[in-house]
């Protein structure tokens, strides 16, 4: 067979002048939307480097934690109120920011709209309380949780002064009878 009857091949323009014993290699050039992305991505390290490397604007690891923490203990308020400052809460305004903070927080899930219990917290409207039913104890509750019961610790989502106003409405909550109040459980506290 002669080469002037041979058919014309559709890789004979893209066929490269190496010859590897009898193997001939194609010139497959890579699509121009991949070459087009390994150049931007060329042009974004170079960018990246010169905005934290070279020129230093940018913050590195450590400074934007620091930055970034401030700005979450600045939103949650997360600061300690001293014990003498713990006090239960009586004023109209605060009972009504912790029934605020209570609804936010999602206690209702556990613990009903009205503090009168449901199938997972108990209810917290009658004299029977699983874990005390002093300001202390009940802050105590809220700030450390109980993990045995299931209680989730609050101590990293509200500041103290928080869980005093959410305390402070759960006791104002006692004696308040709302109806499908969960059976009493617990010792009867006075």
């Amino acid at each position: 067979m002669t080469t002037e009857n041979k058919p014309k091949d559709v890789n004979d323009d893209h066929i490269m002048d190496h010859d590897y014993d009898g193997i001939k290699e194609l010139d497959n050039p890579a699509p121009r939307w991949i070459m087009a992305l390994f150049y931007i991505t060329i042009g974004f390290s170079i960018l990246y480097g010169a905005y934290y490397f070279w020129l230093k604007q940018g913050d590195h690891q450590d400074a934007e934690y620091v930055r970034k923490s401030a700005v979450h203990d600045e939103k949650y308020k997360i600061a300690t109120v001293s014990s003498e400052d713990l006090v239960l809460l009586t004023d109209a305004s605060a009972l009504e920011e912790g029934k605020t903070i209570y609804n936010e927080m999602n206690c209702f899930a556990c613990h009903g709209m009205q503090g009168e219990g449901n199938a997972i917290g108990p209810n917290m409207t009658d004299e029977f309380w699983i874990h005390g039913c002093s300001f202390q104890e009940v802050f105590d509750v809220i700030k450390n949780g109980v993990p045995a019961k299931g209680m989730t610790a609050f101590k990293g989502q509200m500041s103290d002064a928080n869980i005093q106003k959410v305390a402070s409405y759960i006791l104002s909550l006692k004696g308040s009878n709302p109806p499908n109040a969960k059976e009493a459980q617990g010792e009867k506290c006075e």
